[in-house]
């Protein structure tokens, strides 16, 4: 619950997060379309692990989609972002910072990669990413990310970056076709040990 001396709409997000291979910015209007093509590319995988993944939609239903995010993120009540590879101006995944709370400065980074560009490290380089934006820009005190039971590829990327096991919660994760499983949640408290990255926000690119 935020505290009555917190008015989030106020707080500066400065935009856009620059890595070596990636613009980092929020969803917006007019990205509807783009994102779409990635689901549809990357839906077998999609489907599999991500809760909001149970039906495919339209490419005016991810257009919606986006405008609200983008409206949430005016509201600073959840901040849904994509990744554009900066040689080529493609969307190459999916991320942002969720569950968050100001009061407490926590957040909770999510990430998905279009099937064609899965191998490249994008997930590791922008998770490293904002990792070090919450830590640096939003004066986070903890990073929380979590992966569902079997999902190896977002296990592997949590621990190349470091974060600590914190718990598993039992039977806690709904998968998209009903499945019900594990949760494994990972903590940060800070950047120490993370892989270096060369890093900027707020510097139109």
């Amino acid at each position: 619950m935020q505290t009555t001396d917190i008015r989030p709409i106020l707080i500066d997000i400065p935009m856009p997060i620059v890595t070596p291979r990636l613009i980092i910015r929020p969803a917006m209007p007019g990205d509807g379309a783009a994102i779409h093509a990635n689901k549809i590319e990357t839906w077998d995988q999609l489907s599999r692990w991500m809760p909001w993944a149970k039906a495919i939609g339209t490419a005016e239903n991810d257009e919606a989609t986006v405008r609200e995010a983008y409206a949430k993120f005016i509201r600073r009540d959840d901040m849904m972002m994509i990744g554009i590879d900066r040689e080529t101006g493609h969307i190459v995944m999916g991320t942002g910072l969720h569950r968050y709370c100001w009061t407490v400065r926590r957040f909770e980074i999510g990430y998905w990669v279009t099937k064609s560009a899965q191998g490249r490290g994008y997930a590791t380089e922008g998770t490293n990413a904002l990792t070090r934006y919450a830590f640096g820009a939003l004066k986070a005190r903890r990073v929380d990310i979590a992966h569902a039971a079997g999902n190896e590829a977002s296990r592997r990327v949590i621990e190349k970056l470091g974060f600590i096991p914190e718990t598993i919660r039992k039977m806690n994760a709904a998968l998209p076709d009903g499945t019900v499983t594990d949760h494994h949640d990972y903590v940060r408290f800070d950047t120490d040990g993370l892989p270096a990255l060369d890093i900027e926000w707020g510097l139109e690119k």
